[in-house]
């Protein structure tokens, strides 16, 4: 007997066919348009000829695996029913929700491309705010994390008191970004600092993501940490 998957999400609807016998799995590829994310999907069968013997009166499904070939994402819908013989292929068969969706590396990464990420440094306007240490920031983002990263520039004074602090970060795609840690390890003359805020930007999409600091990152003031884990603002 044929059988007919539906795979929906809102109005689309993807069509397949194949064969099924017992204690079998069973292998098939389509093509469709980019549905997005698979929520559900609605499985019938129906008779070959127009006459069916009982034995193929129902079907008994175990679990239901959808892979997408772009992504390499994986669906899993168990089943574990009886599917009832429908007399035609346009009748209604019986839905089945996602329980898991396995998502590829190449996915969680966004590809393997690099994305540039400008990151904006702005340093607090009090006296003696600016640091003569050393800096590293780590990004985090909902596929990853950047991992510690050094803001420096030859030939520059970085972090001076009301100034910018433009850098370049590349990295795989990180997603939204969620939080950043930023630290100095309290070397030079001046070491603490006043961190007003970061901005950073992704040059691909130019989504940018600020997050506000206005804290001491300093051994002999405030709380005497000299590392933030800071938020974003939306």
């Amino acid at each position: 007997m044929h059988t007919h998957i539906c795979v929906t999400k809102f109005m689309n609807e993807m069509y397949a066919v194949l064969c099924a016998s017992r204690g079998a799995t069973d292998k098939f590829e389509f093509e469709s348009a980019d549905v997005g994310d698979i929520m559900s999907l609605v499985l019938g069968h129906c008779p070959r000829k127009k006459s069916s013997s009982r034995s193929e009166a129902t079907w008994h499904v175990q679990q239901i695996v959808l892979l997408i070939l772009e992504t390499g994402n994986k669906y899993i819908f168990p089943c574990d029913a009886q599917i009832e013989l429908s007399s035609n292929r346009e009748e209604s068969g019986r839905s089945f929700e996602c329980r898991r969706k396995i998502e590829s590396f190449a996915s969680r990464t966004g590809g393997l491309a690099p994305v540039k990420y400008e990151v904006l440094v702005v340093t607090g306007g009090e006296k003696g705010c600016g640091t003569d240490a050393n800096v590293f920031i780590v990004v985090f983002g909902t596929r990853g994390d950047s991992g510690r990263r050094a803001l420096k520039h030859k030939y520059r004074n970085l972090f001076e008191r009301g100034k910018t602090s433009r850098f370049m970060l590349e990295a795989l795609d990180l997603g939204e970004l969620n939080k950043v840690r930023i630290e100095h390890d309290n070397s030079g003359l001046s070491a603490g600092w006043l961190l007003d805020r970061i901005e950073i930007i992704n040059t691909s999409t130019l989504i940018r993501t600020i997050f506000f600091c206005n804290k001491w990152l300093d051994r002999k003031r405030g709380d005497r940490q000299t590392c933030r884990e800071l938020f974003p603002i939306y």
